[in-house]
Protein backbone atom coordinates (compact mmCIF):
# COMPACT_ATOMS: atom_id res chain seq x y z
CA UNK A 1 0.00 0.00 0.00
CA UNK A 2 1.37 3.41 -0.96
CA UNK A 3 1.27 6.01 1.80
CA UNK A 4 1.14 9.80 1.28
CA UNK A 5 3.13 11.22 4.18
CA UNK A 6 2.00 14.79 3.47
CA UNK A 7 -1.71 14.07 3.16
CA UNK A 8 -2.29 14.85 6.85
CA UNK A 9 -0.76 18.31 6.38
CA UNK A 10 -3.21 19.13 3.61
CA UNK A 11 -6.14 17.60 5.48
CA UNK A 12 -5.43 19.87 8.44
CA UNK A 13 -5.06 22.83 6.07
CA UNK A 14 -8.40 22.03 4.41
CA UNK A 15 -10.06 21.80 7.80
CA UNK A 16 -8.66 25.22 8.73
CA UNK A 17 -10.14 26.57 5.52
CA UNK A 18 -13.55 25.22 6.54
CA UNK A 19 -13.24 27.01 9.89
CA UNK A 20 -12.28 30.25 8.13
CA UNK A 21 -15.47 30.11 6.04
CA UNK A 22 -17.54 29.23 9.10
CA UNK A 23 -16.19 32.30 10.92
CA UNK A 24 -17.50 34.46 8.08
CA UNK A 25 -20.96 32.90 8.39
CA UNK A 26 -21.05 33.38 12.18
CA UNK A 27 -20.01 37.04 11.90
CA UNK A 28 -22.51 37.82 9.14
CA UNK A 29 -25.31 36.24 11.16
CA UNK A 30 -24.23 38.30 14.16
CA UNK A 31 -24.30 41.51 12.10
CA UNK A 32 -27.76 40.62 10.85
CA UNK A 33 -29.14 41.34 14.33
CA UNK A 34 -27.70 44.91 14.22
CA UNK A 35 -25.63 44.66 17.44
CA UNK A 36 -23.99 48.10 17.03
CA UNK A 37 -25.45 51.50 17.82
CA UNK A 38 -24.17 54.99 17.05
CA UNK A 39 -24.53 58.18 19.01
CA UNK A 40 -23.35 61.74 18.42
CA UNK A 41 -22.78 62.86 22.00
CA UNK A 42 -22.44 66.56 22.87
CA UNK A 43 -19.80 66.90 25.54
CA UNK A 44 -20.18 70.62 25.96
CA UNK A 45 -18.88 73.84 24.36
CA UNK A 46 -19.50 72.59 20.82
CA UNK A 47 -17.48 69.38 21.21
CA UNK A 48 -19.23 66.29 19.82
CA UNK A 49 -18.00 62.68 19.83
CA UNK A 50 -19.30 60.05 17.44
CA UNK A 51 -19.63 56.99 19.69
CA UNK A 52 -19.92 53.38 18.53
CA UNK A 53 -21.53 51.07 21.09
CA UNK A 54 -21.70 47.28 20.97
CA UNK A 55 -25.03 46.12 22.43
CA UNK A 56 -24.13 42.40 22.47
CA UNK A 57 -20.72 40.73 22.57
CA UNK A 58 -19.46 38.78 19.60
CA UNK A 59 -20.59 35.15 19.84
CA UNK A 60 -18.20 32.80 21.61
CA UNK A 61 -18.55 30.47 18.63
CA UNK A 62 -16.50 32.92 16.60
CA UNK A 63 -13.55 32.66 19.02
CA UNK A 64 -13.92 28.87 19.18
CA UNK A 65 -13.74 28.64 15.39
CA UNK A 66 -10.69 30.88 15.38
CA UNK A 67 -9.03 28.55 17.90
CA UNK A 68 -9.76 25.55 15.71
CA UNK A 69 -8.43 27.42 12.67
CA UNK A 70 -5.22 28.15 14.58
CA UNK A 71 -4.96 24.58 15.88
CA UNK A 72 -5.26 23.05 12.43
CA UNK A 73 -2.73 25.38 10.81
CA UNK A 74 -0.25 24.92 13.65
CA UNK A 75 -0.82 21.17 13.48
CA UNK A 76 -0.27 21.08 9.71
CA UNK A 77 3.16 22.67 10.20
CA UNK A 78 4.12 20.15 12.88
CA UNK A 79 2.90 17.32 10.65
CA UNK A 80 5.10 18.80 7.94
CA UNK A 81 8.26 18.25 9.97
CA UNK A 82 7.22 14.67 10.76
CA UNK A 83 6.53 13.90 7.08
CA UNK A 84 9.74 15.56 5.87
CA UNK A 85 11.96 13.60 8.26
CA UNK A 86 10.11 10.34 7.50
CA UNK A 87 10.60 10.81 3.76
CA UNK A 88 14.24 11.88 4.19
CA UNK A 89 15.13 8.78 6.22
CA UNK A 90 12.67 6.43 4.55
CA UNK A 91 11.13 5.23 7.82
CA UNK A 92 7.72 5.48 9.44
CA UNK A 93 7.75 6.56 12.18
CA UNK A 94 10.71 8.89 11.60
CA UNK A 95 13.67 8.94 13.96
CA UNK A 96 13.25 11.14 17.06
CA UNK A 97 9.59 11.72 16.25
CA UNK A 98 8.89 12.74 19.84
CA UNK A 99 11.20 15.75 19.48
CA UNK A 100 9.94 16.97 16.11
CA UNK A 101 7.97 20.19 15.82
CA UNK A 102 7.85 23.11 13.43
CA UNK A 103 10.08 25.72 15.10
CA UNK A 104 8.76 29.22 15.79
CA UNK A 105 11.16 31.28 17.91
CA UNK A 106 11.47 34.96 18.70
CA UNK A 107 15.17 34.89 19.58
CA UNK A 108 18.36 33.30 18.29
CA UNK A 109 18.91 31.94 21.80
CA UNK A 110 15.66 29.96 21.71
CA UNK A 111 16.54 28.69 18.24
CA UNK A 112 19.95 27.48 19.40
CA UNK A 113 18.54 25.92 22.55
CA UNK A 114 16.06 23.84 20.55
CA UNK A 115 18.33 22.95 17.64
CA UNK A 116 18.36 19.31 18.81
CA UNK A 117 14.75 18.98 17.67
CA UNK A 118 15.83 19.53 14.06
CA UNK A 119 18.94 17.35 13.87
CA UNK A 120 17.18 14.69 11.76
CA UNK A 121 16.44 17.26 9.03
CA UNK A 122 18.84 17.97 6.19
CA UNK A 123 21.04 21.10 6.53
CA UNK A 124 19.10 22.93 3.80
CA UNK A 125 15.83 22.22 5.65
CA UNK A 126 17.21 23.77 8.82
CA UNK A 127 18.32 26.83 6.87
CA UNK A 128 14.89 27.15 5.24
CA UNK A 129 13.31 27.10 8.69
CA UNK A 130 15.80 29.55 10.22
CA UNK A 131 15.12 32.15 7.52
CA UNK A 132 11.39 32.14 8.36
CA UNK A 133 11.79 32.74 12.10
CA UNK A 134 10.31 35.82 13.79
CA UNK A 135 13.77 36.80 15.06
CA UNK A 136 14.96 37.05 11.44
CA UNK A 137 12.29 39.58 10.45
CA UNK A 138 10.03 42.20 11.94
CA UNK A 139 8.40 40.30 14.82
CA UNK A 140 5.20 42.31 14.47
CA UNK A 141 4.79 41.49 10.77
CA UNK A 142 5.95 37.87 10.90
CA UNK A 143 3.25 35.38 9.94
CA UNK A 144 4.59 32.57 12.10
CA UNK A 145 4.97 34.76 15.19
CA UNK A 146 1.31 35.75 15.33
CA UNK A 147 0.07 32.30 14.37
CA UNK A 148 2.06 30.84 17.25
CA UNK A 149 1.15 33.55 19.76
CA UNK A 150 -2.60 33.38 19.16
CA UNK A 151 -2.56 29.56 19.06
CA UNK A 152 -0.69 29.43 22.37
CA UNK A 153 -3.22 31.72 24.07
CA UNK A 154 -6.11 29.63 22.77
CA UNK A 155 -4.49 26.32 23.65
CA UNK A 156 -3.21 27.10 27.13
CA UNK A 157 -5.08 30.10 28.55
CA UNK A 158 -8.47 31.11 27.20
CA UNK A 159 -10.40 31.93 24.07
CA UNK A 160 -8.91 34.86 22.20
CA UNK A 161 -11.10 37.89 22.89
CA UNK A 162 -13.22 38.69 19.85
CA UNK A 163 -14.25 42.29 19.29
CA UNK A 164 -14.92 44.58 16.33
CA UNK A 165 -12.92 46.91 14.11
CA UNK A 166 -14.39 49.89 12.26
CA UNK A 167 -12.92 49.06 8.88
CA UNK A 168 -14.80 51.66 6.86
CA UNK A 169 -15.80 55.07 8.19
CA UNK A 170 -17.21 57.81 5.95
CA UNK A 171 -19.36 59.91 8.32
CA UNK A 172 -21.36 62.83 6.98
CA UNK A 173 -22.35 65.71 9.29
CA UNK A 174 -25.37 67.97 9.12
CA UNK A 175 -24.62 71.35 10.74
CA UNK A 176 -26.54 74.55 10.02
CA UNK A 177 -24.32 77.04 8.28
CA UNK A 178 -23.65 80.45 9.73
CA UNK A 179 -21.16 83.27 9.05
CA UNK A 180 -17.82 82.55 10.72
CA UNK A 181 -18.80 79.05 11.88
CA UNK A 182 -16.06 76.44 11.47
CA UNK A 183 -16.04 72.71 12.03
CA UNK A 184 -12.92 70.67 12.85
CA UNK A 185 -12.74 66.87 12.71
CA UNK A 186 -10.42 64.32 14.36
CA UNK A 187 -10.26 60.54 14.11
CA UNK A 188 -10.21 58.53 17.33
CA UNK A 189 -10.60 54.82 18.07
CA UNK A 190 -11.23 52.14 15.47
CA UNK A 191 -11.10 49.06 17.73
CA UNK A 192 -13.98 48.55 20.15
CA UNK A 193 -12.77 47.79 23.66
CA UNK A 194 -15.18 47.03 26.43
CA UNK A 195 -17.99 47.29 23.90
CA UNK A 196 -17.39 50.87 22.76
CA UNK A 197 -15.19 53.20 20.73
CA UNK A 198 -15.02 56.97 20.30
CA UNK A 199 -14.69 57.03 16.52
CA UNK A 200 -14.45 60.74 15.81
CA UNK A 201 -14.34 64.13 17.54
CA UNK A 202 -16.09 67.13 15.99
CA UNK A 203 -15.73 70.66 17.29
CA UNK A 204 -18.08 73.45 16.20
CA UNK A 205 -16.57 76.89 16.72
CA UNK A 206 -17.76 79.33 17.84
CA UNK A 207 -20.35 77.73 20.10
CA UNK A 208 -22.19 80.90 20.97
CA UNK A 209 -25.69 79.74 21.91
CA UNK A 210 -27.19 80.24 18.45
CA UNK A 211 -27.13 76.49 17.82
CA UNK A 212 -28.78 73.68 19.79
CA UNK A 213 -26.95 70.31 20.18
CA UNK A 214 -29.80 68.41 18.51
CA UNK A 215 -29.31 70.52 15.36
CA UNK A 216 -25.95 68.80 14.82
CA UNK A 217 -26.54 65.38 13.31
CA UNK A 218 -24.43 62.63 11.78
CA UNK A 219 -24.82 59.70 9.45
CA UNK A 220 -21.98 57.37 10.59
CA UNK A 221 -21.69 55.36 7.34
CA UNK A 222 -19.44 52.66 8.80
CA UNK A 223 -18.50 49.08 7.97
CA UNK A 224 -17.54 46.84 10.87
CA UNK A 225 -15.23 43.83 10.65
CA UNK A 226 -14.42 41.20 13.26
CA UNK A 227 -11.24 41.69 15.24
CA UNK A 228 -9.19 39.88 17.86
CA UNK A 229 -8.28 42.21 20.67
CA UNK A 230 -4.64 41.09 21.02
CA UNK A 231 -4.12 41.09 17.25
CA UNK A 232 -5.45 44.64 16.96
CA UNK A 233 -2.37 45.83 18.87
CA UNK A 234 -0.20 45.00 15.84
CA UNK A 235 0.54 48.07 13.75
CA UNK A 236 1.22 45.86 10.73
CA UNK A 237 -1.80 43.54 10.89
CA UNK A 238 -4.32 46.13 12.09
CA UNK A 239 -4.20 47.74 8.63
CA UNK A 240 -5.23 44.49 6.93
CA UNK A 241 -8.93 43.44 6.96
CA UNK A 242 -9.52 40.46 9.21
CA UNK A 243 -10.68 38.08 6.49
CA UNK A 244 -7.71 38.99 4.34
CA UNK A 245 -5.35 38.26 7.25
CA UNK A 246 -6.69 34.72 7.56
CA UNK A 247 -6.33 34.19 3.82
CA UNK A 248 -2.74 35.49 3.80
CA UNK A 249 -1.70 33.21 6.64
CA UNK A 250 -3.33 30.21 4.98
CA UNK A 251 -1.52 30.97 1.74
CA UNK A 252 1.73 31.18 3.67
CA UNK A 253 1.15 27.81 5.37
CA UNK A 254 0.17 26.15 2.09
CA UNK A 255 3.35 27.43 0.46
CA UNK A 256 5.39 25.96 3.34
CA UNK A 257 3.73 22.58 2.92
CA UNK A 258 4.25 22.70 -0.84
CA UNK A 259 7.94 23.62 -0.48
CA UNK A 260 8.87 20.72 1.83
CA UNK A 261 6.59 18.27 0.05
CA UNK A 262 8.13 19.06 -3.34
CA UNK A 263 11.64 19.03 -1.91
CA UNK A 264 10.97 15.60 -0.41
CA UNK A 265 9.01 13.91 -3.20
CA UNK A 266 9.28 15.95 -6.41
CA UNK A 267 5.56 16.69 -6.45
CA UNK A 268 2.94 18.66 -4.57
CA UNK A 269 -0.71 19.50 -5.05
CA UNK A 270 0.29 23.18 -4.89
CA UNK A 271 3.64 23.02 -6.69
CA UNK A 272 2.50 25.94 -8.88
CA UNK A 273 3.06 28.19 -5.83
CA UNK A 274 6.80 27.46 -5.98
CA UNK A 275 9.28 29.28 -8.19
CA UNK A 276 10.78 27.29 -11.01
CA UNK A 277 14.26 28.00 -9.66
CA UNK A 278 13.35 26.51 -6.27
CA UNK A 279 11.88 23.40 -7.89
CA UNK A 280 15.05 23.02 -9.96
CA UNK A 281 17.22 23.25 -6.82
CA UNK A 282 15.09 20.58 -5.15
CA UNK A 283 15.30 18.29 -8.17
CA UNK A 284 19.08 18.69 -8.36
CA UNK A 285 19.77 17.80 -4.73
CA UNK A 286 17.07 15.23 -4.07
CA UNK A 287 18.83 12.28 -5.62
CA UNK A 288 17.42 8.83 -5.18
CA UNK A 289 14.96 8.59 -2.32
CA UNK A 290 15.29 5.60 0.00
CA UNK A 291 12.39 3.15 -0.12
CA UNK A 292 9.84 3.91 2.55
CA UNK A 293 9.83 1.32 5.34
CA UNK A 294 6.49 1.04 7.05
CA UNK A 295 6.13 -0.48 10.52
CA UNK A 296 5.29 -4.16 10.51
CA UNK A 297 3.51 -5.61 13.52
CA UNK A 298 4.15 -9.26 14.20
CA UNK A 299 1.02 -11.27 14.96
CA UNK A 300 0.63 -12.41 18.54
CA UNK A 301 -1.11 -15.78 18.47
CA UNK A 302 -3.50 -16.96 21.13
CA UNK A 303 -3.33 -20.37 22.76
CA UNK A 304 -4.56 -23.09 20.38
CA UNK A 305 -8.10 -24.39 20.80
CA UNK A 306 -9.64 -27.50 19.29
CA UNK A 307 -12.21 -26.87 16.57
CA UNK A 308 -15.86 -27.88 17.00
CA UNK A 309 -18.27 -29.50 14.61
CA UNK A 310 -20.54 -27.05 12.79
CA UNK A 311 -23.29 -27.13 10.13
CA UNK A 312 -23.67 -26.41 6.45
CA UNK A 313 -25.96 -23.50 7.31
CA UNK A 314 -23.29 -21.85 9.47
CA UNK A 315 -20.61 -22.45 6.82
CA UNK A 316 -22.78 -20.77 4.19
CA UNK A 317 -23.49 -17.88 6.56
CA UNK A 318 -27.26 -18.31 6.66
CA UNK A 319 -27.39 -17.39 10.35
CA UNK A 320 -24.94 -14.49 10.11
CA UNK A 321 -24.96 -11.89 11.47
CA UNK A 322 -26.39 -13.27 14.66
CA UNK A 323 -28.38 -11.15 17.10
CA UNK A 324 -25.32 -10.82 19.31
CA UNK A 325 -23.20 -9.64 16.36
CA UNK A 326 -25.87 -7.08 15.41
CA UNK A 327 -26.00 -5.63 18.91
CA UNK A 328 -22.23 -5.26 19.09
Amino acid sequence: MEIDLFDGCWTRWDRANDHRKAMTDVWNEYLGDHPFDFNLAHRGAGEFVLEVVQDRPAPATFAVLLGEWLYNLRGSLDYLMWATVARLHGTVPPPDEGKLQYPIYESQRDWDRNAYRLKQLAPHHREMLRIMQPFNSSPDANYLGWLNHLARVDRHRRLNTATAYIAVAEPVLEIPDAPGRQVSFQWGQRVLRGGRADLARIVVDPWDGTLEPEEVRANPRVGIDPEIEAWSESEFWRKIPFGERLTLIQVFVSSEIAAYEYDSTGRSRKSDMLKATFRAECDARRGRLPPLKLPVAEAVWSEPVVGRRSTRERFEGRDFPTDSAKSS
